[in-house]
């Protein structure tokens, strides 16, 4: 009994031995987690505030104009300021703070401009003091990166715009999209702004500015200067030569941006021509030939069998009122020249065919291949071979086509500048002009979400399929009647201020 006693006693002694050793142990363990849950909230607290003064800040960086102006520097850090102040509470969980800065910048080369929030804040420890740990510093960080807006607007002044009375209601939207301060979104002096527009020829109506606002002539005097007219639908031209100044400003750091707005198929394109013995000296004609679209009795889908003249070859640059009174300058020899009345659509007896290749004639600084202009494309591939006769309306609207769709498609698979393509697809309540091509405009912009409503056999396009291509830059496609027309550019307007963020 008595040894007995002894080896109870003995062990109520381990067991307060083993509490008091073990309590050394698990005390500090307790007292780290509860530290750090402190630790994690103040965390989470301070790159929250660091996220929020980024992000706010940003938006107001984004509409500055000038970095090197301390002025608007200093504005866009007490932005920063006070949205960190309003997300993070001063003294939250006893913590005070060790540092705080927020600094704007702009890369020169890409002009990326680059907003960042850094905070650190130190935090007493309540139960690590036990081993001689007071406190700890807890540190966040929040960047953002806003990017200027390059953008070329391509504005189809063809013969049915003006028909149909699109323009005034165009004029005044564009006016309100990019002119007018109150309501656009665009930034005079930080965003770049230009406009081209086509017909069969191609027009630079307001060179590439970031004074597109406040220089003079503005945009808004081009806008309203705009030669709408009885022309072709040389959609090609105007995409290349939107493209063309983008690349000359080559900012790949921007968001480089061309707005097509357009309302009908493509019925001309350029290139250069070889004449035939008509001609008395066999230059090779460089300019537009296109084939009139009317409303005979061909089928709208795909392009005219028949029902429709060939002419051309007209100037590929703008040159006055009146396109078809500009013929090529080397076309005084040949006979469609010498024909009275209108000339221009004489000019198969002299160019009989036209050359399976094809593509802009200004501007190309050799780094722009030639187009397909019959056959299939030699890029993505579209319309099938229709022949390259001059006489036969459907050759020609094919390769009108094919020289457009292949410009897209390079484009698209610019992996330098990495143009957008939004296109404005203008449909009338009317029945006096060829009707809308949605589903190629659709493949033209590379929207992913858009399904194919036609069948074309020829196209190679089943309804309800995809006209995504990958690895290609994405875009977006909207269709519009006139009266719906400010409410699409304010569709692009809203996804070009979400790309640019």
């Amino acid at each position: 009994m008595k040894l007995h006693r002894r080896t109870a006693r003995s062990q109520r002694g381990f067991a307060a031995l083993y509490v008091v050793f073990a309590s050394m142990l698990l005390v500090p363990i307790a007292g780290l987690a509860i530290d750090f849950s402190v630790l994690f909230n103040v965390k989470g607290r301070l790159q929250a505030a660091c996220d929020a003064a980024a992000i706010s800040a940003g938006y107001m960086m984004q509409r500055t104009t000038d970095l090197s102006d301390s002025t608007q520097v200093a504005a866009i850090q007490n932005a920063a300021q006070r949205f960190f102040n309003a997300n993070y509470p001063s003294h939250y969980w006893g913590s005070s703070q060790a540092s705080y800065s927020s600094n704007a910048a702009q890369d020169n080369t890409t002009k990326v401009r680059t907003l960042t929030v850094k905070a650190t804040e130190v935090v007493p420890m309540l139960f690590m003091r036990v081993v001689g740990i007071n406190n700890s510093s807890v540190a966040a960080q929040a960047t953002v990166s806003v990017r200027f807006v390059n953008m070329m607007i391509v504005v189809d002044r063809s013969g049915s715009v003006q028909l149909e009375g699109a323009n005034t209601t165009i004029t005044s939207v564009l006016t309100q999209f990019v002119a007018t301060p109150s309501t656009s979104v665009f930034v005079d002096g930080r965003d770049v702004v230009g406009m081209v527009t086509f017909g069969g020829s191609w027009k630079l109506d307001y060179a590439p500015s970031t004074n597109f606002q406040s220089g003079s002539p503005s945009i808004g005097t081009a806008i309203n200067n705009i030669s709408w007219g009885s022309n072709g639908t040389n959609t090609s031209e105007g995409l290349y030569q939107a493209w063309y100044q983008l690349r000359k400003l080559n900012q790949p750091g921007a968001l480089n941006v061309i707005l097509l707005l357009t309302d009908g198929r493509p019925s001309a394109f350029t290139g250069k021509f070889t004449s035939s013995h008509n001609c008395l000296v066999n230059y090779p004609h460089t300019g537009v030939i296109q084939s009139y679209v009317s409303l005979g009795s061909y089928p709208y889908w795909p392009p005219p069998t028949s029902g429709a003249d060939v002419f051309g070859v007209i100037s590929s640059t703008y040159q006055g009122l009146l396109e078809t009174a500009f013929l090529d300058l080397n076309s005084s020899l040949c006979s469609y020249s010498l024909q009275l009345g209108s000339p221009e659509t004489n000019m198969p007896s002299d160019i009989p065919t036209f050359p399976s290749t094809a593509g802009p004639v200004d501007n190309v600084d050799g780094t722009i291949p030639a187009y397909s202009a019959a056959g299939v494309s030699t890029i993505t591939g579209y319309y099938p071979n229709p022949g390259t006769s001059t006489t036969n309306p459907r050759s020609v609207r094919y390769a009108a086509f094919n020289v457009a769709d292949n410009i897209a498609t390079l484009i698209r698979q610019d992996t330098v500048i990495r143009p957008v393509l939004f296109v404005i697809g203008l449909t009338y309540s009317a029945n006096n002009t060829e009707p809308l091509d949605s589903d190629w405009l659709a493949r033209i912009a590379n929207d992913p979400d858009y399904k194919i409503q036609n069948s074309d056999s020829d196209a190679g396009t089943t309804a309800g399929g995809s006209v995504y291509q990958a690895n290609q830059t994405a875009g977006w496609y909207y269709q519009s009647s006139t009266a719906g027309l400010q409410q699409a550019f304010q569709n692009v307007a809203s996804q070009i201020l979400r790309l640019s963020q």
